[in-house]
């Protein structure tokens, strides 16, 4: 009977994906040129901020971990992330969203392709950890078998794909509107067991930072410490947003939305930050976990003891999934169209570039498909996750080294910026242990991510500075 429910559910969202492209098909010349129709924003980005790798991962466990002085940086970070955006987006003032971002690509071909390819990467690589993590859940906390719980992961990515395929962006935040429902209810339905359960640790417990994670030389404890950590995590929420394309779409469209007061804007930041005053109760709900290895089944039993707990927690699961994996895999062929038609030099194309966005889709599904198989086997199915924190602070300290204009490089920088992060996140990720199986200390390669944002957009502040002087 739940897995009818969620069935259902699925099927609703593509028939309402189905009557959204007979009211407004996709334009062939520029299928992804869209903004016309495209409803509440901020409901997508709410949910893809509670996604599974978001909730379930890196800012679950620091919010189980390190409690309100990480968590309150997270928060702030993210409503940070989305203002600065909305100013790079400004100081370019466009019309349209496409423009802006094939305005990301402009300059030297070499940084171009280079820089598209890996953002585009990054983004399927995004999509494939969330499949990973999705089978996780389904497995260990929904009680599912391993090859059933592949086949629930697989088959919603499917569906998935075809909202993309067929619906482009009017599909997505079409759907985003229903998935933000169901989250919703999840984060409602919940909070009202919690409130009626005794909490396994008391408040000011789950209020302060676990030792043993994001350590001060020397020992350092209390104020600083705090300082410490709220900073970290306000430069990790602020840098997975300035290096998500689709973010960058929704805080043009809340922008466009907001109109000459900006109160529209306001709202979008507030809901966009909301999902993390869930994330509190939660941690002090479920109780101290044990450092080291953790079994994420273990973490959520006691809050699945029914099958009515059982629906919504699904149905929740795979929406806040839904956002977040559609989101990554539009992201990564939208500047994959940007890149072709760089190549080819039309702008705006004088042929129909639908084929080309069907083959693109293809290739990216493709891909992100290679690397859940390669890695489904892995004991540690959040590990690619954990690996793509040092790529997304790359990506985000190229954007502010370069105040999003990689344009003011010279030839070839983005090339060899690259190569030299990813090789010295590589050895830093080898030096601390390649953990085999989920463990607490993972959320402890965050402080080398946030060092390498830095030591990335200083280098590209120098570069600018030093090709202005030439």
């Amino acid at each position: 009977m739940p897995g009818l429910l969620v069935a259902i559910v699925l099927i609703a969202s593509l028939i309402l994906v189905h009557f959204s492209i007979r009211a407004q098909p996709l334009p062939p010349n520029c299928p992804l040129n869209v903004d016309e129709g495209l409803p509440l924003p901020e409901a997508g980005q709410a949910s893809t901020v509670f996604s599974l790798t978001a909730l379930f991962g890196a800012y679950f466990g620091i919010a189980l971990l390190l409690g309100l002085p990480a968590l309150l940086g997270l928060a702030f970070g993210t409503a940070l992330g989305f203002f600065l955006i909305r100013v790079w987006i400004d100081k370019h003032k466009p019309e349209r969203f496409e423009p802006f971002l094939f305005g990301l690509l402009k300059g030297n071909d070499g940084n171009a392709t280079i820089y598209a390819l890996f953002i585009c990467g990054v983004q399927c690589a995004y999509a494939a950890s969330e499949l990973l993590i999705l089978r996780e859940i389904a497995k260990v906390s929904l009680g599912v078998r391993a090859d059933q719980a592949t086949f629930v992961a697989v088959g919603v990515a499917v569906i998935g794909y075809f909202y993309v395929l067929s619906g482009g962006y009017v599909g997505v935040f079409r759907t985003d509107v229903v998935q933000f429902l169901l989250v919703g209810i999840m984060g409602v339905v919940f909070g009202v067991f919690l409130l009626g359960h005794e909490p396994t640790v008391g408040l000011s417990a789950g209020l302060f930072p676990r030792p043993g994670y994001w350590k001060l030389p020397g020992g350092i404890s209390g104020l600083p410490l705090y300082v410490y950590h709220f900073s970290l995590a306000t430069v990790m929420g602020g840098g997975l947003l300035a290096a998500s394309p689709d973010a960058w779409k929704r805080v043009f469209m809340a922008r466009k939305k907001a109109g000459p007061g900006g109160g529209r804007f306001l709202v979008f930041v507030i809901v966009g930050t909301l999902p993390f005053l869930m994330l509190l109760p939660f941690a002090v709900a479920i109780g101290p976990i044990p450092d080291g290895a953790v079994s994420t089944g273990q973490i959520f039993s006691s809050l699945l003891n029914g099958d009515a707990l059982f629906v919504v927690a699904a149905l929740g699961l795979i929406a806040s999934f839904l956002s977040s994996f559609d989101g990554a895999l539009l992201a990564s062929v939208h500047l994959g169209l940007m890149l072709r038609r760089k190549k080819s030099e039309q702008v705006p194309p004088t042929q129909n570039e639908m084929s080309r966005f069907h083959w693109l889709m293809v290739a990216a599904l493709l891909t992100v498909f290679l690397l859940f198989r390669s890695l489904v086997g892995f004991s540690n199915p959040y590990l690619l996750g954990n690996l793509l924190l040092g790529p997304y602070a790359l990506i985000a300290g190229i954007q502010v080294g370069t105040r999003g204009n990689i344009s003011l490089l010279r030839e070839n920088s983005v090339l060899w910026v690259t190569v030299l992060g990813i090789l010295g996140w590589f050895f830093y990720f080898v030096s601390i242990g390649i953990p085999k199986v989920p463990t607490t200390y993972q959320i402890n390669t965050v402080p080398g991510g946030v060092l390498l944002f830095f030591v990335v957009a200083f280098t590209c502040q120098a570069l600018v500075y030093w090709r202005a002087k030439e």
